[in-house]
């Protein structure tokens, strides 16, 4: 399974190196999620509230298969597995979540109400900013910080979507209560699509699609 996400993966960022936008689609979304108290259904997800696909729901699943079920033990885990230290002025820890880490890539789901939905893959990457460059997390540097990720849009969509390939990014930031470790997000997306046909390497998106669902 790990090796089949990997490939499609590299063969999405070949075609879209090779395909040019048709259409890019900026907007902005907010939402929640939670990491720790979510066991088995991690989604990060809210509502699309600005620009060219409001109004409409975003959501990224994350799969947490093999992290602990008790939350102190479940932080640890994350804290230990993901978030790596990269000392600097200020210094800081960043955390991908995706692949080889997680048991599978992040699930992406966009839906432009009454107009159609596009799916595919999306990582997230947190960063806590060490303002006191002692490579200890104090209470007062969890609270939130910087969020982004990478966008693939599979051939998977719905109607104006229904034929749409493409790639993106997003950017914002999150708010934590360290408490609870809910998790407020809001961020700007910008995503260039194009026809999944415009691709002219051998590898076709319905190659990519087959070995995406399997």
């Amino acid at each position: 399974m790990m090796k089949r996400l990997v490939l499609v993966f590299a063969a999405c960022l070949l075609i879209a190196g090779v395909a040019h936008a048709e259409l890019t689609v900026d907007f902005f979304s907010q939402g929640t999620g939670n990491m720790v108290a979510d066991v088995g259904n991690v989604i990060y997800g809210g509502q699309i509230v600005g620009g060219d696909l409001a109004p409409g729901i975003w959501y990224i699943d994350i799969d947490d298969t093999g992290w602990p079920v008790d939350p102190g033990p479940r932080w640890d885990y994350l804290w230990t597995t993901f978030y790596i230290y990269s000392p600097g002025t200020p210094s800081v820890w960043t955390a991908t979540f995706d692949a080889p880490l997680l048991a599978s890539r992040p699930v992406l789901y966009i839906e432009h109400t009454g107009v159609g939905s596009m799916s595919g893959v999306a990582d997230m990457r947190f960063q806590v900013t060490d303002w006191d460059d002692d490579g200890v997390l104090d209470p007062d540097e969890c609270d939130g910080d910087g969020l982004t990720g990478i966008v693939i849009i599979i051939e998977d969509g719905t109607g104006d979507y229904a034929d749409q390939c493409g790639d993106g990014t997003y950017q914002g930031g999150y708010t934590r209560d360290c408490e609870t470790w809910d998790d407020f997000v809001q961020f700007q997306w910008s995503i260039d699509l194009y026809e999944c046909g415009m691709a002219t390497e051998p590898a076709s998106w319905g190659a990519i699609k087959s070995l995406y669902n399997q």
